[in-house]
């Protein structure tokens, strides 16, 4: 009987240790870069983030600036690993703050989409706009306001397409319509940008040579002239394969610049370039 005790003493005495064990190592501290994707070392950090992760591979990422170490972002993962380069599946609710401590944006995601509403505010505390997702794309109704509260426009979307909008000014007078959202764009568009690549983008012999073939992932900020600045390797696949990537990136002509309320602003974007051997 002692022995069943002491067995018994032993069997508990090593799940606390294991339990203990892995509460020291749910909590990680990481840096990264101005982009927010590409770890480094604390030292060259532009962001900091407290991942804590619970017993079943999901938790919470909560970042800040490294400078002053305000807060910045908190997500919620129902896996910290997953996704399709590894970043992570977006469960719960998610939130940006201003660098003075307001909130700045809150929304929601399901299966690392967008859906439900998701509100933003000014730096005041005054409320921007109000929109709703499904499914990462754009549904029913956007009501964006000025910083005194007074309505500024009303947009209605279907499955990510406007399907209307008015447009209004200070005074209240519906004015000429534009979306507030205009994404950066490659001249000509997508399909353009594709072709562009596709003709561009020269195989490296060393790569074909050793069968190397895979993914490049690159991201960078369209700034307000449509130029690209502060571009980064986020997946890096070979050395010659990740210089072909940046090198057709920098050769590109200038973009047109992403518009929010119809003044240009910058918009980080990530390019992924597929090399396939066949």
């Amino acid at each position: 009987m002692k022995e069943l005790k002491r067995a018994g003493a032993i069997v508990v005495a090593i799940l606390a240790i294991s339990t203990a064990a892995f509460a020291q190592q749910q909590k990680k501290v990481k840096y990264f870069s101005k982009s927010g994707i590409r770890e480094v070392e604390a030292a060259e950090a532009y962001f900091f983030e407290i991942q804590e992760e619970n017993e079943v591979g999901g938790g919470t990422r909560v970042r800040y600036h490294a400078a002053d170490s305000t807060k910045v972002q908190q997500t919620t993962f129902s896996d910290l690993d997953g996704g399709e380069y590894k970043l992570g599946i977006r469960q719960g609710a998610y939130y940006i703050w201003h660098s003075n401590g307001n909130l700045k944006e809150q929304g929601y995601y399901s299966n690392n989409k967008l859906n439900g509403e998701y509100k933003a505010w000014y730096e005041s505390g005054q409320l921007r706009y109000t929109r709703y997702y499904h499914d990462n794309l754009a549904q029913d109704t956007l009501k964006a306001f000025y910083e005194t509260g007074d309505v500024r426009r009303i947009e209605v979307y279907e499955k990510g397409e406007m399907t209307s909008g008015k447009l209004y000014n200070e005074a209240g007078e519906e004015v000429k319509f534009f979306p507030m959202e205009q994404m950066p764009e490659f001249p000509g568009g997508e399909y353009a940008m594709l072709r562009y690549l596709a003709s561009n983008i020269k195989f490296p012999k060393s790569m074909y040579k050793a069968g190397v073939q895979g993914l490049v992932v690159l991201t960078y900020l369209v700034d307000e002239q449509g130029r690209f600045k502060d571009i980064e390797t986020v997946k890096s696949l070979h050395p010659d394969g990740d210089a072909e990537a940046l090198r057709v990136l920098q050769s590109m002509p200038a973009w047109k610049p992403g518009l929010l309320e119809g003044k240009p602003v910058e918009v980080r974007y990530t390019l992924p370039v597929r090399y396939t051997i066949r």
